[in-house]
């Protein structure tokens, strides 16, 4: 590939170096992206407890109207006609609780887990079964009801050696998966084509469907995917999707979600922000005012999902969101890696906010209701 293509196709700035005119330096945002896995310390018991999975769903923002958009599925020919019926108060209750459990349903995160270990386990070594054969063979257990993730499956070496199979070879036997990889996988350029394309939902449903949550290969394909959503502040295109709670916790895990909650004060969901507080000082404990944000989520998760910013307001959800300022703004004095952008976005929010309460107060005065 020439050098000019290279920098027509990567390139986002050039530097020339005038004394220098044979060193082209590129600055490259796909060549910025360092996969970071989670091969430390074990995710699972933190990303599973109860408490952060209640923060997680209520951070997903759940939509119905993208929950249950229309999708491109192949396996369906035809769409379906949409069915109206007139139902009583009762059956429509029965319907609401009817689309809340598809909604959970279509809302299930997929599993945040520790890259797995190499499997070395001798079983036996036995030299009468030296030269017996030069190839390996295979033995796994094909009992009913046994999972693929505890079915014993063991080699035999050319040299008499049993041991268990590695990952990769289990991953093999037990194929419920395409055995060649999609070249979205292979082929690197594709790759990041679908991200700068901004199709991050489909290469997340992708790589989940293609690797086991602890392959090294789902955590590099993920990891390089969350931070493309992150350099690019494009959040809302995994909200109401079962990949922005893995999201959220990515960035709070590694402790670089100062960018969402940048974007989270822009939009006015200062709730939000306190969660997302909350969700660091679970996984982590490290904030000066982590035991306020923990208070403020049992006031904040009783109340509607904020799809959209607040018109009307009562004194208990003025009472509540001065709270939530308060302890964003302590965060921000305290913790926060982008103080100043932080501290102008809650600024304006607090402008407006303050605007939008003398509003609903003065239209309470005015029909004799205050």
């Amino acid at each position: 590939m020439s050098i000019l293509k290279i920098v027509r196709n990567n390139a986002k700035s050039v530097l020339l170096r005038c004394n220098e005119p044979h060193i082209l330096l590129i600055s490259s945002r796909k060549l910025s992206i360092v996969p970071s896995i989670y091969d430390g310390e074990d995710p699972a018991p933190k990303f599973f407890s109860s408490g952060i999975q209640v923060l997680l769903k209520r951070l997903t923002r759940p939509d119905f109207a993208k929950i249950f958009r229309k999708r491109n599925n192949t396996n369906v020919s035809v769409l379906r006609t949409p069915k109206y019926k007139f139902v009583t108060d009762e059956e429509l209750h029965i319907e609401k609780m009817k689309a809340n459990k598809s909604a959970d349903r279509l809302l299930q995160m997929p599993p945040v887990v520790k890259v797995h270990t190499p499997i070395d386990d001798v079983l036996s070594r036995d030299p009468a079964l030296t030269e017996f054969d030069s190839a390996r063979y295979l033995f796994t257990d094909i009992s009913f009801g046994v999972d693929n993730e505890h079915r014993m499956i063991v080699e035999r070496e050319p040299d008499g050696t049993l041991r268990s199979c590695d990952h990769e070879v289990r991953k093999r036997l037990n194929q419920g998966r395409k055995i060649r990889e999609p070249l979205i996988f292979e082929n690197e350029e594709k790759f990041y084509s679908l991200l700068e394309r901004q199709k991050y939902e489909y290469v997340l449903d992708r790589t989940c469907v293609q690797y086991e949550p602890d392959e090294p290969t789902y955590h590099k394909l993920t990891s390089i995917t969350y931070q493309h959503v992150d350099l690019n502040s494009l959040y809302d295109l995994l909200r109401s999707t079962r990949h922005f709670g893995p999201l959220a916790f990515y960035l709070t895990w590694h402790k670089c979600a100062d960018s969402l909650m940048l974007e989270l004060l822009q939009g006015g969901a200062i709730r939000e922000a306190v969660l997302l507080l909350a969700l660091r000082q679970a996984v982590h404990s490290d904030l000066n005012n982590g035991e306020e944000s923990t208070t403020l989520v049992s006031q904040i998760l009783p109340t509607p999902v904020q799809l959209t910013k607040h018109e009307k307001l009562s004194e208990e959800d003025i009472q509540l969101d001065t709270k939530c300022i308060e302890c964003v703004e302590k965060y921000i004095n305290t913790n926060s890696a982008m103080k100043s952008q932080q501290g102008l976005a809650l600024q304006g929010f607090r402008e407006y906010y303050q605007q939008l309460v003398e509003l609903n107060r003065g239209l309470k005065k005015a029909h004799g209701s205050a």
